[in-house]
């Protein structure tokens, strides 16, 4: 068979492969559905199919490889080891799953192969290498658990530590808790079709022993060392009982970290599960998400644009994750929100001490992910003197804020003197400016370690004797200039240029000839590189052990540091927040528990950042009290959509805690916020537009209380007139007087202002447009009363329709009215 047709693992026979390759195939058997990467010398290759897949994605050269005098050569493609993070990394954002397989000792008993195993497997939630995360977003790994109605669900960040559990009733809930998480991977082991959940996330299919309640308890309490679970809370969830042991057990299986396995286990990368409740949380369902672009943009997909990209004034990563989790999952608790107004306004307030404060977070490092890569064993030097330096002015960080009243503002009164143990460990430990990775060496001090610092000695004396033997070499050669130099592929040499090899002592040996120089050795030269290299190795060897136990201990206080970072996330948050605040000009909202929605003179965000040399125009709204629908008319591009969403903005934002883009407002607490703006066909689906806008109208109807908050753009557009408005006029009239939600309805069927006569919490609003001539002016303010005409002939000549086209559409509309009321009139 030809070197191209061994394009799969399984066409060949193991028994005929070399000794290498049959280690190979039998690792890839194990792992068949992931790349595995295999390390050979300073490369990890990939063989079969793999290297097909590598060489194709990454546009490498496909070489070959022996393997075996019956089997020939096989496809081998491959990457260099320092690079591997980036390639693995590549891999998993292109939807493959990666196995790392590496060599596990330097050298091997004699006549058998280096011991290679699989130390990582790669998949999008289980990611904690520094250079493959998003920032400023956490890495959420999911794991469901179903019976009928019910569910459990587990979710971890294993950068972070962050683990919680909840379990509850209702696939339809399920669909909106992983909309709501943006989420990276789903682990579930049920066999019928996962409908509860969302497009586009990474599903992977697990077998159900792990979720079954005797293996979750066991691997939940081997894994966090405990003697019962009962101190969790979750003997009486057992459905989320079983999403956690099943995602413990996917992490145990696809090891994080190196030598992750029961004797190193997950409780140094995640905390013990949290059980959290509904209702604790206004649900912001994935519509409502995507129609009020709170992460990314509607139109390109994009985070500039959107609302996290217009407040988000954190400076750093912690804080980015932060506010990104309290615009995710506003409050309903009154009480938290008001403690984070009392907090943004003091900053407000104190100018001064928030400029501090904001310098003061530029220098400070990411603790949750330091701290989360020290307890998985794979921090570098660099990173545990990074983390030293900024638990160090956690102290600093406290004086400035012990004045403060708010008490979210004091959350670092008493900082845990753990933290100054942790920074006297490291800093007694390692030299301030290590090597970026430990196989460098020369990162411990001296005087931590008597072996280290007796190896030490022995080099010291043995660079002696190289010193002392480059001044007999020359004067033996009678050449002062001879150099004793060292090349890590051919060891201590002498050099000397060409014009002087000639003269050289009949002791030496020449090793290499260059252009201008000529390399040398000497047999005891060569004897005493090799006492040299025996020396360095061991130093190597003890640094590496002594920067692991170092590495080891830190991790072991991860809960400790993640505890602090999790307060210094809070206070940048607030702190970017306050900043927000008084740089652009918002107003502290008074948050109520009854139904009133009051907004005075409210802005749009991000609209406002983005108009250059226009003043964004502020509008008013009135909810609740009376009113409990408005029915907003305007013509197309007159600002109704704006409008809308920035309700539902100002909504979240002050749910939040944050204060809000408006001159004053009064809001209730919220449940939910539900929004159908816009429309597309999902053609994935098999729906035109007009079933995606009533689907999701169902869903608004179905769902929606007297507590949340609707807002609606152009319903039943999609289909004939009548019909169409019949529709929206009997939508209307549900959200009124069946459900009594806070809404907010835009359209351009007029008739639909006829309600507010017969509807008593119906009130009619429209958007101002001014016409010049045939020019039309959008005023973009909002006021009471309903529009009479749409201007849709004169937006299309705006826009840029032919004028011949215009003219006939005008012609056509004359007609039509000049029809209508000859049939009026006869009726």
């Amino acid at each position: 068979m030809k070197t191209s047709e061994w394009n799969h693992h399984s066409l060949v026979n193991i028994d005929e492969l070399t000794p290498s390759m049959r280690q190979y195939v039998e690792l890839k058997q194990a792992h068949p559905n992931q790349i595995l990467m295999y390390r050979l010398g300073d490369f990890f290759e990939c063989f079969f199919e793999d290297a097909i897949i590598l060489s194709d994605t990454f546009d490498i050269v496909l070489t070959s490889k022996n393997a075996g005098s019956k089997i020939g050569k096989v496809p081998m493609a491959g990457v260099p080891q320092h690079t591997i993070t980036r390639y693995c990394s590549d891999l998993v954002k292109r939807g493959l799953n990666v196995a790392l397989c590496d060599q596990v000792e330097t050298s091997p008993s004699k006549g058998n192969l280096l011991r290679r195993e699989i130390t990582r497997v790669f998949t999008p939630g289980t990611i904690i290498e520094e250079g493959m995360l998003p920032l400023r977003q956490n890495n959420w790994l999911v794991s469901v658990v179903l019976e009928k109605e019910n569910w459990g669900l587990a979710i971890a960040d294993v950068s972070t530590g962050e683990f919680r559990v909840t379990e509850r009733t209702g696939l339809d809930k399920l669909f909106e808790e992983l909309g709501q998480l943006d989420t990276a991977e789903v682990l579930w082991s049920d066999q019928k079709e996962p409908n509860w959940c969302p497009e586009n996330l990474w599903l992977t299919h697990l077998l159900r022993t792990p979720f079954e309640m005797p293996q979750a308890k066991t691997t939940l309490l081997e894994t966090f060392r405990l003697n019962s679970l009962e101190g969790l809370g979750l003997n009486n969830f057992s459905l989320a009982l079983r999403a956690a042991g099943g995602l413990v057990y996917y992490l145990n299986t696809t090891r994080p970290a190196p030598g992750f396995s029961n004797d190193t286990p997950a409780q140094l990368l995640l905390e013990t599960p949290i059980l959290y409740f509904s209702g604790s949380h206004l649900v912001i369902d994935m519509q409502t998400r995507r129609n009020l672009e709170l992460t990314r943009t509607q139109r390109n997909n994009e985070f500039q644009g959107s609302l996290l990209w217009s407040i988000d004034q954190t400076l750093t990563s912690m804080g980015g994750r932060c506010l990104r989790h309290w615009l995710e999952a506003p409050l309903m608790n009154l009480e938290r929100i008001e403690e984070r107004q009392e907090a943004i306004g003091e900053l407000i307030e104190k100018r001064t001490l928030r400029l501090q404060l904001r310098k003061f977070f530029k220098s400070i490092s990411d603790l949750e992910r330091l701290a989360g890569r020290s307890s998985a064993g794979t921090a570098s030097p660099r990173d545990l003197i990074n983390l030293s330096n900024s638990l160090d002015s956690i102290p600093h960080l406290s004086t400035l804020l012990e004045n403060s009243n708010a008490r979210l503002l004091r959350q670092l009164d008493n900082p845990n003197p753990l933290l100054r143990d942790i920074v006297n460990l490291i800093r007694s430990t390692l030299i301030n400016d290590p090597p970026a990775t430990i196989t460098e060496g020369g990162l411990i001090k001296s005087r931590v370690d008597e072996v280290l610092d007796e190896l030490r000695n022995r080099l010291d004396e043995q660079n002696a004797w190289l010193e002392t033997r480059e001044q007999i070499e020359r004067t033996a050669s009678n050449n002062p200039n001879v150099k004793l130099q060292h090349h890590r592929n051919f060891g201590y040499y002498l050099s000397v240029t060409r014009s002087k090899a000639s003269s050289v002592p009949n002791h030496w040996i020449r090793r290499q000839t260059l252009a201008n120089e000529e390399r040398f050795v000497t047999p005891e030269l060569k004897e005493r590189e090799g006492k040299i290299f025996k020396i360095k190795t061991l130093i190597t060897q003890r640094e590496h052990e002594l920067f692991t136990e170092l590495r080891m201990k830190i991790g072991e206080n991860a809960t400790t540091i993640r505890t602090v970072a999790r307060e210094v996330a809070s206070l940048d948050t607030l702190a970017g927040l306050a900043e927000l605040a008084a740089n652009r000009g918002y107003c502290c909202p008074k948050v109520v528990q009854n139904r009133t929605l009051e907004i005075e003179q409210g802005r749009h965000p991000v609209v406002e950042q983005l108009l250059v040399n226009k003043q964004f125009i502020a509008n008013s709204v009135h909810l609740g009290n009376g009113n409990d629908l408005i029915i907003l008319t305007g013509p197309n591009a007159s600002g109704k959509s704006c409008f809308l969403r920035q309700i539902g903005v100002i909504q979240l934002m002050s749910q939040m805690g944050s204060w809000i883009p408006a001159y004053s407002a009064v809001l209730g607490l919220t449940d939910r916020i539900f929004t159908r703006v816009g429309a597309v066909d999902d053609l994935g689906a098999g729906q035109s537009t007009f079933m995606v806008e009533m689907t999701e109208t169902a869903n608004i109807l179905h769902h929606a209380t007297s507590q949340s908050l609707v807002l609606l753009d152009e319903i039943g557009r999609g289909t004939a007139t009548f019909d169409g408005l019949s529709i929206a006029s009997a939508v209307a009239e549900y959200l009124a007087n069946e459900l009594k939600s806070r809404a907010v309805f835009a359209t351009h069927y007029h008739e639909l202002n006829l309600l507010a006569k017969t509807i008593n919490n119906i009130k009619n609003l429209q958007v101002l447009v001014k016409e010049t001539g045939e020019d039309l002016i959008f005023l973009y303010r909002v006021v009471d009363g309903g529009a009479s005409r749409s201007y849709g002939i004169e937006v299309a000549r705006l826009a840029g329709v032919p004028s011949k086209v215009i003219q006939r559409a005008r012609q056509i509309l004359l007609k039509i009215e000049t029809d209508s009321k000859l049939s009026d009139k006869n009726d």
